[in-house]
C-alpha cells in the first residue's frame, strides 16, 4: 500500500508519516536529504530526534528503488522522506530524472510492504522564472502526479492538518 503525504514546507507532513507508522513494530525511514548547510543539517537532526529506537535509518540522496527493496527485506513498513529533495539531487548530480521515477514506480509498486513517500506540493505559485527551477518543479510535479495515481491513499497536509485527496483515513 502507498500513501502519498504532499503539501507545503513546515505543514507537518514528516510528523503526520511518523504518527501513521505508529502501530508498526519495525519501521524503515529513508532519509533523501543531504546536510549542504548549518539549516539543513539542523532540520535533519530534529527530524531523527522525531524517531525512537523502533527506526532504521537508510541515508540514501539517489538509489530510492535499491533502498526500498533492503528497507523491505527487514522492516514492516516504510516511510520515503523526502520526495521532493530527491529530485533535488537527480538534478544536482545530472542523474536521468524520468529513469529514476521509472524505477522508483516500479520498485514502490512491487513491494510488499506499506511504503508512506512525504513530498512537497511546489507547483501552486507562479511559473518560476528560470529554466533550472522550472525542470524542478515540473519533474517534482511530474513524481508526485505518477505516485499518486499507484497510490491508496494521497493526504495533503494543512496547517498540520490532514486532508484526504484520495482514499479514506
Amino acid at each position: 500500500m502507498i500513501t502519498l503525504i504532499t503539501g507545503g514546507a513546515g505543514t507537518g507532513k514528516t510528523s503526520y508519516a511518523l504518527k501513521l507508522a505508529d502501530k508498526y513494530a519495525k519501521k524503515a525511514y529513508i532519509a533523501t536529504a543531504e546536510a549542504t548547510d548549518g539549516e539543513m543539517g539542523q532540520k535533519i537532526e530534529k527530524h531523527r530526534q522525531e524517531r525512537d529506537e523502533t527506526y532504521t535509518t537508510y541515508e540514501e540522496p539517489l538509489e530510492l528503488d535499491e533502498a526500498i527493496h533492503e528497507a523491505a527485506e527487514e522492516n514492516d513498513i516504510i516511510i520515503l522522506d523526502c520526495l521532493t529533495f530527491w529530485i533535488n539531487n537527480l538534478l544536482y548530480y545530472k542523474k536521468p530524472a524520468s529513469e529514476y521515477i521509472d524505477r522508483l514506480t516500479y520498485a514502490l509498486n512491487r513491494t510488499e510492504k506499506p511504503v508512506i513517500i512525504v513530498t512537497n506540493e511546489v507547483s501552486t505559485g507562479l511559473v518560476p522564472a528560470d529554466k533550472l527551477t522550472r525542470e524542478y518543479v515540473n519533474l517534482t510535479a511530474a513524481a508526485n502526479r505518477k505516485i499518486a495515481d499507484s497510490a491508496e491513499k494521497v493526504i495533503l497536509m494543512v496547517a498540520g492538518q490532514p486532508l484526504y485527496v484520495k482514499g479514506e483515513k
